[in-house]
C-alpha cells in the first residue's frame, strides 16, 4: 500500500509543470514570458513549419505570433488570459517584422533554455 502512495506522488509530482516566469524585453516593454512544454512547442513548430512549407506565410506568421502571446505570464508564472491579450492579427498590424521576429527569436531562445545564457553574454 506504501508504495501505491509514493508512485502516485511521484507521478504527478513528474507531472506538474515549473511555472517559472523570466523578465524579458520584448516588443519595447519590459513582459514576464514562460517556457511552454515540449509538446506544446513541438506541436507550434510543426504547424508552423507546415504552414511555411505549404506556402502560407500569414499563417506561419501568425501561428509564431501566437506562440509568442502564448508565452506571456504573470510575475507568478500563471499564464495571461486570453481575453486579456491583443490577437495575433493585431499584434502584426501594431509592429514591425524585425520587432516581432527579436521577440519571437526571444521566447524560442528562452523555451530552449539559453535566454538567460544570452542574457549573460
Amino acid at each position: 500500500m506504501k508504495q501505491t502512495v509514493y508512485t502516485d506522488n511521484l507521478k504527478m509530482s513528474l507531472l506538474k509543470p515549473l511555472n517559472t516566469a523570466q523578465e524579458c524585453e520584448l516588443l519595447g516593454g519590459r513582459y514576464f514570458i514562460c517556457r511552454l512544454s515540449a509538446l506544446a512547442l513541438l506541436e507550434q513548430e510543426e504547424k508552423a513549419t507546415q504552414a511555411f512549407d505549404a506556402g502560407d506565410m500569414r499563417q506561419a506568421s501568425l501561428l509564431n505570433v501566437q506562440m509568442l502571446l502564448d508565452c506571456l505570464c504573470d510575475p507568478d508564472g500563471q499564464p495571461i488570459p486570453p481575453e486579456a491579450l491583443p490577437s495575433a492579427d493585431a499584434l502584426m498590424a501594431a509592429h514591425d517584422n524585425g520587432t516581432l521576429l527579436d521577440a519571437i527569436a526571444t521566447v524560442k531562445r528562452h523555451a530552449v533554455g539559453s535566454l538567460e545564457d544570452a542574457q549573460k553574454n
